[in-house]
């Protein structure tokens, strides 16, 4: 079955909210976090349950936490107020925004937009043109940078080919500190080939996984069938 078929398998997706021709598709995120499994998330949860933190509470106050953020952000962006009161990854955005534009020219393309396929759906952060070059900018207000990231990157960059909407020139993940007005800048530039080559390995890496995501929908549902003859 190659990627192209997939989309018959579409009626047994759940839980999404991205619709592409009236089909639900998952979220990129979705595949990435169902289909990679990391033993540190255990660990964690593990402890969490030490410290008896509700595992669900806590991964649902640090999603509004990191949803904060990216309004707060969009609304920096647009030259509107920010509601309620800033916080240290907003600050730290502002800092990284004022050094970019100190010897840059730097114009905003796109923000938050959603973007899907036929496949799989995500909405990316912010779409820059630095100096006539388009890249690619994620936030990421998590205490530690992943290689996932850059395979959440290469999905939305798939569709941004797919749907002739921009040729980028590179990626930027920003990862936002916390506990101070600080940043972490991870930077892949195209013209760099060891960087293209990386990113376009993540592409593969990511249709690998978006693959074996829809065929093992497709074995549960066959299983399913034959178990209930």
């Amino acid at each position: 079955m190659e990627l192209e078929e997939l989309e018959n398998i579409h009626p047994y997706v759940k839980e999404n909210r991205y619709v592409y021709n009236g089909i639900s598709v998952p979220r990129v995120t979705e595949i990435i976090s169902k289909m990679i499994h990391e033993d540190y998330i255990v660990s964690w949860a593990n402890g969490l349950g030490f410290k008896h933190k509700s595992y669900s509470k806590t991964l649902k106050s640090a999603a509004d936490y990191g949803t904060f953020a990216h309004t707060s952000i969009e609304l920096f962006l647009k030259g509107e107020p920010i509601t309620g009161y800033s916080i240290n990854p907003v600050e730290g955005f502002k800092k990284w925004w004022s050094i970019v534009n100190q010897t840059n020219e730097v114009k905003i393309i796109g923000q938050e937009f959603k973007l899907v396929c036929s496949w799989f759906g995500g909405t990316y952060d912010l779409l820059l043109s630095i100096n006539d070059k388009i890249y690619l900018v994620d936030f990421k207000t998590s205490n530690h940078l992943s290689y996932k990231y850059c395979l959440q990157l290469a999905a939305y960059n798939y569709m941004l080919k797919l749907g002739n909407i921009a040729n980028i020139s590179g990626i930027i993940i920003l990862q936002l500190s916390k506990t101070e007005p600080g940043f972490n800048e991870f930077f892949l530039d195209f013209s760099n080939k060891e960087d293209l080559d990386y990113f376009q390995f993540c592409e593969k890496t990511f249709l690998s996984l978006a693959y074996s995501y829809y065929h093992i929908l497709e074995a549960e549902k066959r299983y399913k069938l034959r178990e209930d003859k």
